[in-house]
């Protein structure tokens, strides 16, 4: 009989092994949604300032290389601590992308880390795959200076499969390992439950056989040589268990457990009870593994300097759109000597008009804000969604800062200020009358004034039309009564809701800067005259074209000492609001041509990463996110839902915490003592401290996304003890209730994940280190012409009141 090649002899074992489903999150998806319909792939997207290195060759097996992706944290001032993250697959298959969404969410927290490649049981047999990842390791440390990498803290996870490769290269090389985080990985393959999976003689050849190169009756001194739990001694590493709620994932886990306490070695185990197998590759389980790695990984390699969730100050002289991932709507921006100063619509929030600072265009600092109160104050005593402050424009002149800003049921308002940072003037009423918004005005040469605006269909009965008003020089009154329409949207092809304009003097031309086809899918016009009072020609001069930047519209051109030109504009991301981008800006005949040029002359797109406007190091900064409530005012990050009182808070009752004194009970929506803020960044973790102290059932505090549709969490007194609530409010208004656990005291800690697409869930903890989901998790709604955004609350009995002690809010 002809003898088979034993190449091929190994193909025809492995056969089964080639045929499987390729294990990767798009598969595992397919298995798992019919039973977690809530469930979500996660994103790989990497926030800024996280840069990822891809395609890193660490080795070469013969013809094949073996890669890695790098996630690096950004420049932080000394080395990042590393985590090699190994991919699972039954050793037979699993790609390092799979590792990807761990891997961004954990360099946004300030670690390197590194998605590894190596050979699976079809290309080789153990102890290959042991060897290539021992490989990756020499490897990163061997450059660690050139990435900026502690070669002294280095970490290794993995998950499934991985989950055994990571704990066996780490008990196998303690020297160049610190910590190991084994997720829903096997760490014994010789029990008798993991022979039960592992060496079913049913599966010809399982899994392990196949990489192992036989049953275990054949190759029993590999399969103990395999088993992490055979090298566990004195000087294993720290290691942490991450486990789902199918048990024989994580077979050995108990005995490594005792065997490491033996020696003295720190372990640690964090369940993730109804998970399925293969949890970490979904939202919202990927927020809790990263949560559990972190904080062990802060134990044993040292604590971690706070970061911010959006940074767009990449380190390296360039930067990432948006610059402010937080809802700025409508911005104009300035300069003034070397600095530069933006304004944004608040709309109904008070205090009104955030006021930013920046010396570079990128990093920016929120110094608080022009109005305290909106005006007139009795008017937004209760929350007018969507009404308000609209469009504001800024400019300086004559040795003060003006800001014109409309309301689009009053008319529009001019506030000053000598400086920047305040105090501004009372509001004073320039110029009267409803759907009249978006205005800007410009001081000519010859010492006229003028003010140009747009109109609101939805007060006026029209729109799409710009009009020209003569106006004093002191801005108190105008000098035309009805204006002249100088641009009409309505005469030019395709246009519609043509508004925000900014008009501009530039060598001898007037140009009006202003949007056209809406927040979401508009583009930018120029238009320009040697006339101010027109005719106009018109130019569209950037749009969304081959990029994934909607909507890129309404702004500010601002231009450098240098000379070089930039211009600001927001794109509407829906829950996340209208964030910030900056684009470079050059003229061209005439014309400007904003961000770079397009499939169509003379139209430019938006940039993702550009160089940074102004060269030379800046201090990265963004606005504040969280609070510790230990300074004498509430932080410029926090805005009410209404016009404030006094009677509704208080940040010296308790010093370090933020009183919230409970206030008539009301929906979410129509209650005016909510304090909020703005969702920060794509993704993030909102934690806070909730100490109720209630006078009746009834009472009841906690932590929320506001938007058309708001949902809550926290503590409410039933029957005479706390128990955790949540309530949802459909944008109908319709609100469901649910009661969950009694608490053992009157403070619990709230956790609040929000995931790409801004999917948010709950959980809490009585201690601070183990947290239970409450709910499902639901997508959060955007509010009336803002992005959602997160609130506290306390509602219930006169003289019941909450002590917030922090919020935080992390990557």
């Amino acid at each position: 009989m002809r003898r088979l090649p034993a190449g091929l002899l190994l193909l025809l074992a492995l056969a089964p092994v080639f045929a499987q489903t390729p294990y990767n999150a798009e598969t595992t998806y397919r298995k798992l949604v019919r039973d977690y319909p809530f469930i979500r792939i996660a994103s790989a997207d990497a926030p800024a300032p996280v840069q990822v290195r891809e395609n890193l060759v660490y080795a070469r097996r013969g013809d094949l290389a073996l890669g890695l992706d790098l996630y690096l944290p950004g420049p932080a001032g000394k080395p990042a601590p590393l985590v090699v993250l190994v991919h699972g697959g039954g050793w037979s298959s699993g790609e390092r992308s799979n590792m990807a969404p761990l891997a961004a969410r954990l360099a946004a927290r300030g670690y390197a880390a590194a998605t590894v490649s190596y050979r699976l049981s079809g290309q080789a047999r153990y102890p290959a795959a042991i060897d290539d990842v021992k490989e990756a390791l020499r490897w990163l440390r061997a450059n660690a200076d050139s990435f900026g990498i502690d070669p002294a803290r280095v970490a290794i996870a993995g998950g499934s499969a991985g989950g055994q490769i990571a704990s066996l290269v780490g008990m196998t090389s303690p020297d160049a390992v610190r910590a190991v985080v084994n997720i829903d990985g096997l760490s014994d393959f010789t029990s008798e439950e993991a022979r039960r999976h592992e060496d079913d003689p049913a599966k010809n050849p399982s899994a392990a056989g196949a990489w192992l190169g036989g049953r275990y009756a054949e190759k029993s001194a590999l399969w103990h040589e395999a088993s992490p739990i055979t090298h566990a001694g004195k000087d294993s590493p720290p290691l942490l268990f991450i486990v789902s709620g199918v048990a024989r994932f994580s077979v050995g886990r108990e005995a490594m457990i005792d065997k490491l306490a033996r020696h003295g070695v720190f372990t640690d185990t964090v369940a993730l009870p109804g998970t399925p197998h293969s949890f970490w590759l979904f939202d919202p389980w990927l927020a809790p593994t990263v949560d559990a790695m972190t904080g062990f990984l802060e134990r044993v390699l040292g604590p971690m300097p706070a970061r911010a969730p959006w940074s767009p100050d990449l380190g390296d002289g360039r930067y990432r759109n948006p610059i402010l991932h937080a809802d700025y709507s409508d911005p104009d921006v300035i300069r003034g000597g070397d600095s530069y100063y933006m304004v944004s619509s608040s709309f109904a929030n008070a205090p009104g008009l955030p006021l930013l600072v920046s010396k570079d265009m990128v990093n920016w600092v929120l110094k608080g804000h022009a109005l305290p109160k909106l005006v007139p104050d009795a008017r937004f005593a209760a929350p007018q969604h969507g009404k308000g402050v609209w469009a504001p424009s800024l400019r300086h002149h004559d040795g003060r800062f003006w800001i014109f800003y409309p309301d689009p049921d009053q008319g529009v308002y001019v506030t000053t200020a000598p400086d920047f940072a305040g105090p501004w003037s009372t509001p004073h009423l320039l110029l009267p009358g409803k759907g009249i918004i978006d205005p800007a005005p410009l001081w000519d040469e010859d010492g006229k004034a003028y003010l140009i605006h747009a109109w609101a269909r939805s007060r006026a009965g029209f729109n799409n039309v710009l009009t020209l008003r003569r106006m004093a020089p002191d801005g108190r009154s105008l000098l035309d009564r009805a204006g002249k329409v100088v641009i009409d949207g309505n005469a030019l092809p395709g246009y519609r809701t043509l508004e925000g304009p900014k008009l501009y003097k530039h060598e001898g031309w007037y140009y009006v800067f202003a949007p056209a086809g809406g927040v979401e899918h508009g583009w930018q016009s120029v238009f320009r005259s040697r006339r101010i009072e027109g005719p106009y020609e018109a130019r569209i001069v950037m749009a969304q074209g081959a990029t994934a930047i909607n909507g890129p519209h309404q702004g500010a051109w601002v231009r450098t000492p240098q000379g070089s030109d930039w211009f600001f504009h927001f794109q509407d991301r829906r829950a996340y609001g209208r964030v910030v981008h900056l684009q470079p800006m050059r003229w061209q005949d005439g014309w400007p041509l904003i961000g770079v040029a397009s499939a169509t002359p003379g139209v430019g797109q938006p940039v993702l990463e550009h160089a940074k406007p102004v060269a030379g190091s800046f201090p990265r900064s963004a606005p504040a996110t969280g609070d510790a409530f230990d300074t004498p005012a509430l932080g410029p990050q926090w805005q009410w839902a209404a016009n404030p009182q006094r009677s509704w808070y208080a940040l010296d009752a308790r010093p370090g915490q933020l009183r919230l004194f409970a206030q008539p009970e009301a929906p979410l929506r129509s209650l005016p003592s909510v304090l909020t803020r703005k969702f920060p960044a794509p993704a993030f973790t909102v934690s806070a401290r909730v100490e109720l102290h209630a006078l009746r059932d009834g009472d009841q505090a906690g932590l929320g996304v506001v938007g058309l549709a708001n949902h809550w969490f926290g503590l409410r007194r039933v029957d005479g003890q706390p128990r955790m609530v949540a309530v949802l409010c459909a944008v109908d208004g319709k609100c469901e209730e649910a009661l969950d656990a009694a608490l053992p005291g009157q403070a619990v800690h709230l956790r609040m994940h929000v995931t790409a697409g801004a999917y948010v869930s709950f959980s809490y903890s009585a201690d601070g280190l183990r947290y239970t989901q409450l709910g499902l998790p639901f997508e959060a709604a955007m509010g009336r012409w803002v992005g959602a955004q997160i609130g506290l609350l306390a509602t219930g009995t006169p003289g019941a009141w909450a002590d917030i002690d922090y919020v935080r809010i992390t990557p």
